[in-house]
Order: C-alpha cells, then sequence, then structure tokens
C-alpha cells in the first residue's frame, strides 16, 4: 500500500446521540493526513472522575464541603514539581451521580469516596503521577498535606454548615446559635476547652442540663470555673441556651456526635483548647503514646483532621473491646466498636507544643516525649517512598570511589537502594551526605506526608459525585488528600509508531514514558531519569535525529523546574524543525500536550506560541504536522481550533468548554459532549463529510501519567539511534559542560585581577598622598606659596604649614619664586639654595634646591653645587627666571 493510501485503523462507530453512522464501523484515518495536518484532540477521555459529596475541600476562605465550593474561589492543590501546597483557581465545578463508587482507606485510616475513573494520585520515583481509583492496589503510596491549613477567624458561617436545629452566624470570633438560644460561645481556649471535654464526657439531661461525668480532678476543677456545679465525680451546668447551643452544633446520642465545620476555621488557640479538653476528658497518656477513644467514627475523623492543622500526624482505627482498665471504676460492653485515634509518635513532640493538659497527663506526656528521642523509639511511620531510583541515580552522580563515600551512617547506599523507603529524617540525612540537590532534596522536604493504600472497596447504590477544574496543578485537596481533577492520543502515536512514522511529543506532565515499554523511543529531558539530560544546545541535533534519523523523540519538559527554561526549549527545538523541515520534507508529526500553555485564547502569544502558529499554518508544504492537545478547548486561541484539518472532542463537562463545540460543531453535540463515555469521542475531519461518534480502541502501553511501578520498566536500547548520533548528543553536554567550567574558572580570574587592580589602586593612591605631603613639606621649608596648579590646590595649607614654633616671617621675592629667609632655632640658620619651577599661565620655571636643614644639629645640604653634608652657607644666591 502506497504512503499516500496508508491508514491507520484507531476506532470503530458508536451509538448515541450525534453519531451519523451505525455502531459498529471501522474508523482508520490517513497516515500522511495525520502527519502533515493540523490536529486538535480536547476533553476527558473518561466519565465521572468525582468526589462523593460532604468531602472536605479547603479554600483560602476556609474548609467546606465539595458541593460549597463554588468556580472562582482558590482551593488548596498541590504543585507537583515543587512538592508545595498552594491556593488554586476553580475553573469551573460539576455535579452528577454515579453508581461505580469506590472507597479507598489509608494505612492511617483516612476515607475517601470517588468514582472508579477518578484520577487519583501517587508516587512513581521523584514524580507525582495520576492514577485511576480502579487502578489502586494495596501498598501503592498517596500523598497527604502534612499541614492543614485554617484562616483562624470567621465572618460567618452557613446555617446548614454550621448547624442543623439552630441557624449560626459568625462576627468577631463569635458563634452566635439563633433563633432559638440566643447563646453567645467566645472562641478562647477555654471555650475549646469546655466543648472539648463536652463532647469527650457529656451529655444532656433532659435537653436542659449539661452533665459531664467520670473526669479527672484537674477536668472538674476547670468545669467549675465555667459555671458548673460540682458534686463528687458529677459536673452540671442548667444553662438551657447553651444545652441547645451544644445539641445543635455536636448532635445528640454518642454515636452519632460529630464536629461543626465551623470547628475547623475557629481561631488556633480555640482549637487547641478542644483537642486539650477531649484528651483530659478521654484520652490515655501512657508509655505506649496518645490515644483516644469514640463510638462515633465522625468524631475522631474530625480530631485527626484538627491536629493535622497542627501538623500533628495520627492513625485511626477501630476497635471491637472496650477502653476497660484506662480508667479506675469505668468499663463498656465488651463487643461494642469504637473508633481510636493515636498520635503518631514521630509527632509526640508537637502535639505537646499544642495541648494543655491536666497535671497527671502533663507529665505523662513530658515523660513520654524524654523516651521518643531514645535509640528504641523509632518511627518508621513518616517515610519517603520510591528512594531506590533517587540513591541510584545519587551513587552514578557522585561518582564514588571510597568506601566512605559508598555509605551514609554504615549502611551501604545501594542497600539504602535496596529497602524502597527511608522515614524522612534518615532520607534527610542521605541526600545531605551524599551532596543530593534539586528535586531529590525537595522531595524530602516537602509539603507533602505519604500513606500507603490499606484497602480498595466497590460501594453499592448511585450517590452524587462532585468534582473540580482547577488552574495549573490538575488537583486538589480532599479529606487531606491531594487527587487529581479528571488520553486516545496514546492510540495515534503508538499507531504512527507502529508503522515506524517519525514523530515528536512535547510532553507537559511526563504521561509518555510508559511508551518505552514496547517502542525505542528516545526520552529527554531536564532530570537524570531521562534517558540524556538535553539544553537549548541540543536543539539543533534533537531535530536532526528526529527528521533526519527517524528517531521517535519525547521531550519531557515536566522535568524542568524553570519553566522559561522549558519553554525556551521547546521554542528552539520547534524552530530547528521547522528550518530542517524545508530541506528533508518528509511527513512528521509534532504533538504537544497542554497547548493551552502557549497558544491561550486569554493573553499574549509567546515566542514558542508563535512558533507552534508557525508550524501549523506552515508546515505542511514542508510535511511538517502538528497535533495539539488540551483539556479545555475554552482556553486555547480559537483561530487554532477553527483551522484544524481534524478534530476530536472528547467528554467535556465545564460549560465554557461546552459553548466551544456549540460554536464550531453545532448545539445537538454540545448537548451530547457531556453524555460520552470512556474513550468516546466525536471525530470532525476534513476528508470527510460527517461527524461521527467513535470509540477509541485501549491503548497497549501503560499510562506514566497513571500507573505507577515504571521502575520495573526495563528501558529498551535504543536501536533507532546510532552510537555515533548519541554520543553527539552527549558530546554537546560535555562540550557545555567543559565550557561552563572555563567561564567559570575565567570570571575566578576576572575576579582576581579586579582585585589586584583595587589594591594596586590604593597603592596609586596612597603614593599620590605621599607625594602631595612631600610637596608640601618642601614648600613649607622653602616658604614658597603655591600658585595655580600648586599643592595648595591639592589640598595643601602652606600658609599654616609655615610657621614654626621658633617664629618664621616669610618673606617671597623675585619673579623667579627664589626665596631669601632666615629659619629660627636653637642653632645657627641653614642657608636653603632654590632653583625653582613656579607655575603660571604658561609655563614654569626651573628651581634648584640647595638646602640645610634647621635646628640643634648639623642639617645635610643638597643640591647642584655638590656640598657636602655639613657644610653651612651663610649668603642666599638668587637666580633669575629658567624658564623653558
Amino acid at each position: 500500500m502506497g504512503e499516500e493510501t496508508a491508514r491507520i485503523t484507531v476506532a470503530e462507530t458508536s451509538g448515541g446521540s450525534g453519531g451519523s453512522r451505525p455502531p459498529g464501523e471501522t474508523v482508520s484515518l490517513p497516515i500522511v493526513e495525520l502527519l502533515t495536518g493540523r490536529g486538535f484532540v480536547t476533553g476527558k477521555s473518561g466519565a465521572g472522575k468525582s468526589i462523593l459529596e460532604g468531602t472536605p475541600v479547603y479554600t483560602e476562605s476556609g474548609r467546606k464541603p465539595i458541593e460549597a465550593v463554588e468556580q472562582g474561589e482558590r482551593v488548596l492543590s498541590l504543585n507537583t514539581d515543587s512538592y508545595r501546597q498552594e491556593f488554586r483557581e476553580v475553573q469551573a465545578t460539576i455535579e452528577h451521580t454515579d453508581d461505580r463508587l469506590l472507597r479507598i482507606t489509608l494505612e492511617d485510616g483516612t476515607e475517601l469516596v470517588g468514582t472508579a475513573d477518578h484520577s487519583f494520585l501517587t508516587a512513581d520515583g521523584l514524580d507525582i503521577v495520576p492514577v485511576r481509583g480502579d487502578e489502586l492496589e494495596e501498598g501503592m503510596w498517596m500523598p497527604l498535606s502534612r499541614e492543614l491549613p485554617s484562616p483562624g477567624s470567621l465572618d460567618a458561617v452557613d446555617p446548614e454548615a454550621g448547624a442543623r436545629d439552630t441557624d449560626l452566624t459568625v462576627d468577631g470570633g463569635v458563634v452566635e446559635h439563633r433563633p432559638r438560644t440566643g447563646e453567645t460561645l467566645s472562641l478562647t481556649f477555654e471555650t475549646g476547652g469546655e466543648l472539648g471535654v463536652y463532647l469527650a464526657a457529656g451529655s444532656l439531661d433532659g435537653g436542659a442540663t449539661i452533665r459531664v461525668t467520670d473526669v479527672d480532678e484537674g477536668v472538674r476543677e476547670f468545669l467549675e470555673t465555667r459555671g458548673y456545679e460540682i458534686q463528687a465525680t458529677v459536673c452540671e451546668n442548667e444553662s438551657r441556651s447553651r444545652a441547645g447551643a451544644l445539641r445543635s452544633a455536636f448532635g445528640h446520642g454518642s454515636a452519632d456526635r460529630r464536629l461543626p465545620d465551623w470547628v475547623f476555621d475557629a481561631p488556633a488557640r480555640f482549637r487547641a483548647g478542644f483537642v486539650s479538653g477531649y484528651v483530659d476528658a478521654s484520652g490515655t497518656v501512657d508509655e505506649s503514646g496518645v490515644t483516644v477513644t469514640a463510638e462515633s467514627r465522625s468524631v475522631i475523623a474530625g480530631l485527626a483532621e484538627l491536629l493535622r492543622q497542627f501538623g500533628v500526624s495520627t492513625t485511626v482505627g477501630a476497635v471491637e473491646t472496650t477502653r476497660e482498665g484506662e480508667r479506675e471504676g469505668r468499663t463498656k460492653n465488651e463487643g461494642q466498636r469504637h473508633h481510636r485515634l493515636s498520635v503518631d509518635s514521630f509527632c509526640i513532640e508537637r502535639f505537646r507544643s499544642v495541648v494543655e493538659l491536666s497535671v497527671p497527663r502533663a507529665g505523662r506526656l513530658d515523660t513520654l516525649c524524654e523516651r521518643s528521642g531514645e535509640p528504641d523509639q523509632f518511627d518508621s511511620g513518616d517515610v519517603i517512598p520510591s528512594v531506590g531510583p533517587v540513591l541510584d541515580t545519587a551513587t552514578r552522580e557522585t561518582a564514588q570511589g571510597d568506601r566512605d563515600s559508598e555509605e551514609v551512617a554504615g549502611v551501604p547506599v545501594r542497600e539504602l537502594a535496596r529497602r524502597g523507603q527511608l522515614d524522612r529524617e534518615a532520607y534527610g540525612r542521605v541526600v545531605s551526605e551524599l551532596g543530593v540537590t534539586g528535586r531529590a532534596q525537595m522531595f524530602g522536604s516537602s509539603d507533602i506526608q505519604w500513606r500507603q493504600v490499606a484497602s480498595v472497596e466497590s460501594l453499592d447504590g448511585e450517590q452524587t459525585v462532585y468534582d473540580l477544574d482547577v488552574a495549573g496543578n490538575d488537583n486538589f485537596l480532599a479529606n487531606g488528600v491531594f487527587v487529581h481533577n479528571s488520553n486516545s492520543a496514546s492510540v495515534l502515536v503508538e499507531k504512527l509508531l507502529d508503522n515506524e512514522f517519525g514523530l515528536l511529543i512535547v510532553d507537559i506532565d511526563g504521561e509518555y514514558y510508559g511508551l518505552k515499554e514496547e517502542y525505542e523511543i528516545l526520552h529527554v529531558g531536564g532530570d537524570e531519569e531521562c534517558d540524556i539530560q538535553v539544553t537549548t544546545e541540543h536543539a539543533g541535533k534533537l531535530a536532526e535525529l528526529a527528521l533526519e534519523g527517524n528517531v521517535p523523540i519525547i521531550l519531557d519538559v515536566s522535568s524542568y523546574l524553570d519553566e522559561s527554561e522549558a519553554e525556551t526549549l521547546l521554542t528552539e527545538v520547534a524552530r530547528s524543525l521547522f528550518a530542517k523541515g524545508k530541506k528533508q520534507k518528509q511527513p512528521f508529526l509534532l504533538l504537544v500536550e497542554e497547548i493551552h500553555e502557549y497558544i491561550p485564547e486569554q493573553g499574549s502569544v509567546g515566542e514558542c506560541g508563535k512558533m507552534l502558529i508557525k508550524i501549523g499554518k506552515r508546515g505542511r508544504k514542508h510535511g511538517l504536522g502538528l497535533c495539539g492537545i488540551s483539556q479545555r478547548p475554552a482556553d486555547v486561541k480559537k483561530d487554532f481550533i477553527t483551522q484544524c484539518d481534524w478534530l476530536l472532542w472528547h467528554r467535556l463537562t465545564w460549560q465554557n468548554d461546552t459553548r466551544v463545540v456549540r460554536r464550531i460543531l453545532d448545539g445537538k453535540y454540545a448537548d451530547a459532549v457531556e453524555d460520552l463515555d470512556d474513550g468516546e469521542g466525536f471525530l470532525v475531519t476534513d476528508w470527510t463529510e460527517d461527524v461521527r461518534r467513535v470509540q477509541f480502541q485501549r491503548k497497549k502501553t501503560f499510562d506514566a501519567g497513571a500507573t505507577p511501578g515504571l521502575d520495573d520498566v526495563e528501558r529498551p536500547d535504543l536501536k533507532s539511534v546510532s552510537d555515533d548520533l548519541v554520543s553527539e548528543l552527549s558530546s554537546i553536554s560535555e562540550a557545555a559542560s567543559t565550557r561552563e567550567d572555563r567561564i567559570a574558572e575565567l570570571n575566578t580570574q576576572l575576579e582576581q585581577r579586579e582585585q589586584r587592580i583595587e589594591e594596586l589602586e590604593r597603592e596609586l593612591r596612597d603614593a599620590q598622598n605621599l607625594r602631595d605631603l612631600a610637596n608640601q613639606f618642601v614648600s613649607a621649608l622653602t616658604g614658597h606659596r603655591p600658585t595655580a596648579g600648586s599643592t595648595e590646590q591639592n589640598g595643601g595649607d602652606l600658609r599654616s604649614a609655615a610657621r614654626w614654633p621658633g617664629g618664621w616671617r616669610t618673606d617671597n621675592t623675585g619673579a623667579a619664586g627664589v626665596s631669601d629667609e632666615p629659619t629660627a632655632g636653637d642653632d645657627a640658620g641653614a642657608t636653603v639654595e632654590t632653583d625653582e619651577p613656579t607655575t603660571g599661565n604658561d609655563a614654569g620655571t626651573a628651581r634648584r634646591h640647595d638646602e640645610t636643614t634647621a635646628g640643634g644639629k648639623t642639617g645635610s645640604s643638597r643640591g647642584s653645587n655638590g656640598r657636602a653634608d655639613g657644610e653651612y652657607s651663610s649668603s642666599h644666591r638668587r637666580r633669575g627666571d629658567s624658564r623653558r
């Protein structure tokens, strides 16, 4: 089959609204049109991808259930490059029902319910990548927020979120319950303590009396200061309004109690008091640690979340038995199910800094903290996963040649690497001692705490779920866990690679590395995980490899911390491809993920975007095609989309995106595009006249952006790349490194020379100062008054210098500046013979000194007359002008 008619089969037609063909027909695409044309793939190939209603999400204004988050708000999100959490804008929200729900439980007891195709996040070496819910397995790592934020103050509380029976508003840090009670709760440490005690050990007697029983003496004394009457072991408060407020806020009955939403947004001191009160009333502090129990799992989960706001990590679990023996005289029935929270041992010190407990528990907590630093108290709860690739890279790059450099704390680095994980503190020591920097160092000091998946459970029934479209990071924090907000392009790529056609993939999120499982493809980028690390100096050679060598290339720009560096590299690669394509003239495809980053609808288009637009418009006649991919068509420049030769629309749900479908296709497609199933899409091409609803084939290779375990992939030899070309790529890196070293060396030499110049300039200034002082001294001795350009103009003052202790009358005469002056002293005066030039408007006069010193000892006579030392002259010789 000729190249002009060669086609690849990628899909078959499917039934449903919007399809113009009967289901089951094979869909094939002409290869040349794909390689040399302009294409656009948009939407999400999966459906649903959402989180259960009621799941808490953190916004800049506070904590709220996911269904209450609105477009434009900023939610807590994870920057997967810097590993820091940050607030990012919600671009759109979606609500729908789904019956394919999963409950994911982590080892610390954290639970999260989402759809089977929702993208969660997991660790893959130094990368944090999406993984579908139905691909999650026990033992996989998921990222949690190390410390949850809190605004610390309240302006308002939603009545439905804050209480079920009464309204709540907050003004100036005060929660007001109305209209039934009129009770006001000042959000202080003491109020928090009282509410914590009530939640742990309190009840309502007849709905009007608050009763707290079975608490320690310290707690009883505290409650007495809060207006409670103490009778033996019972503490009572007969405030009907306070009782109504507590019922509204916390519920009634031990098993049904919960923490109201406003507690999480209250001031830090209130929250610290709340935790302190609960632990004092119901907690256990002993040599094994700090634990609390409750019948209500909601209460325990809420306490865990409150503590994480202080950076305190906990583990939650269910216990079937009782707390028998924890407190004298108190037992519970055997077999009663309770929930227990334990403070993780590596956070005991931080926990102590938060709470203020009564004397007995405070003392035991101090003892526990003292023991936490002992060697046998090692705790592996705070770990860094997937350290093997990091440490393997470190041992390669440090070129270790002696035993000391091969060990950290006496343990061989390769042994550490085989362990697969290290606790956070040990990881920090390893990267420090090995001199590891960059992302590997940042990975160990991130805002993330890693926890393993304990179980994945399918749930029955249909429920309402929600999703958020978050700008930039494409993820958000749900119940303390970072989750991804929810690719047929890969099928096209695989088909082209099967037919050995050339292409270059610009990978924004590190999602295409999985192609290496099946294909010999060159993976280049900015870190050690790539086959070759490249810079802008490699751009020409990469274009040569791709076009002339027919080498498929993944340009992984996600591996660059500096986005401008990545964009500059892509600009130069695209420019080189365009230039070489003019001469080569062979079909070649440039596939760009997240093309809205370079060709945005709003804002200016940079140099990179301009180069991509140029390829799209003029590349076809040189055999160079462009395929842009984006899940957000509303963010892509519309001129680019409308001028495409082929379009593939996957499921879109956001209103601003469906408007684009309505504008380019038709209203019926705008409605139908929301109901597309996994892998379905509307295919529109210039070589057919209709719009086809198609079901794309599944990709053969795994999705590196969704499936973990890439360390298990054995990289194939790059047969398409000759040794000479690989060597040439490496030589570019070596030449660049040598050049950088030479520049650094020259800069050092330049700094040293500049320092030497400064030293010489200082010496010169010192010499000039000495010369000026000498001139002043000579002028003072001769009694010569400086004229223009003399020492006086340089700061000297001969009038003051020409006065000696015995008195010295100055009388200057003679046109040539010859002085005839006596000197005063203890001995005979000395005759000074001068032959001096004076400075005038035209020229100076020559002057010669024959001098003897004045004073008590014989001076030295100097001058052209050659008199010996000690010879005195009693006469003054006058000389006339001696002009040049």
